[in-house]
């Protein structure tokens, strides 16, 4: 496993479309904070400060820029393998389905992380540039740790759309753009064992973040149902890898076109 864990964080280095979630992360507590410089003045929050900025990156970054970004970036990680052609050598070491699928899992779990941790550095960086008031050793780090807890609680939640979407060709930009709807749309559930149990919701309530403010959730947050949310996604991770095992080749379309256009060939000429 570490071998594959090392062989994956080599192609990171080609890998451009982790600027897709640098950028997206870094512009969350930009939009954050600018949504109060464009309201209108009453309603406006007179007491905005850093710990108002860290809850509100927390929101926006499970519900918007942690789903978009995770998928687009696991999916293109397995992706990658049947647009370059280079399945069919790493199925040559040879080396499971299964087993090369975790490890990508693995390794998006990893990024999730270190892309927690650094919107924590710019969310940090954007609340000293405009003068917020409210830093403390205390909140920093509270507020912190909820960002990169929900950045793993959000990854452990997308993996089935990861997976999904990455073993179909050229999917995966179609894969995030559904995980924005999914996670969008967590401020519909106002009450009930929806709320909590919704895997994007339980990612925050997993976390002890306060919906209430943001969704307007009428009824306490229910932590077991959110383990029982996120643990029925992890459980999909687990069945979709043991699946994957009876795959032995994702083929890119054009290479099974070709195969069928050699055997009508063959056929005419024994005609």
């Amino acid at each position: 496993m570490w071998k594959l864990l090392k062989s994956e964080l080599l192609k990171l280095r080609r890998c451009q479309i982790l600027l897709v979630g640098l950028v997206a992360l870094a512009l969350c507590p930009l939009v954050q904070y600018g949504s109060q410089l464009i309201i209108e003045v009453e309603y406006r929050n007179p007491n905005y400060n850093f710990q108002t900025l860290f809850e509100n990156v927390v929101w926006g970054n499970t519900q918007i820029f942690f789903p978009i970004s995770l998928v687009m970036i696991g999916g293109w990680l397995i992706d990658r393998e049947s647009t370059h052609d280079t399945l069919k050598n790493i199925m040559t070491i040879p080396v499971s389905m299964p087993k090369m699928l975790g490890a990508k899992m693995l390794l998006v779990g990893m990024l999730a992380v270190l892309l927690g941790i650094y919107s924590v550095g710019v969310t940090l960086i954007t609340g000293l540039t405009v003068g917020l008031s409210g830093l403390t050793v205390e909140m920093l780090f509270h507020g912190g740790t909820q960002i990169v807890l929900a950045a793993l609680t959000t990854c452990l939640v997308c993996m089935p759309l990861i997976l999904i979407f990455g073993q179909i060709q050229g999917a995966y930009l179609g894969g995030s753009i559904l995980a924005f709807f999914l996670g969008y749309s967590m401020m519909f559930f106002k009450g009930g064992i929806l709320s909590s149990i919704y895997p994007f919701s339980a990612a925050l309530i997993f976390v002890g973040f306060d919906m209430s403010e943001y969704a307007g959730t009428t009824a306490a947050p229910n932590l077991l149902l959110a383990v029982i949310g996120v643990g029925i996604m992890v459980l999909w991770t687990v069945l979709l890898l043991m699946m994957s095992s009876k795959k032995k080749e994702m083929k890119p379309r054009k290479q099974t076109n070709t195969n069928g256009k050699a055997k009508r060939a063959v056929c005419r000429k024994g005609r």
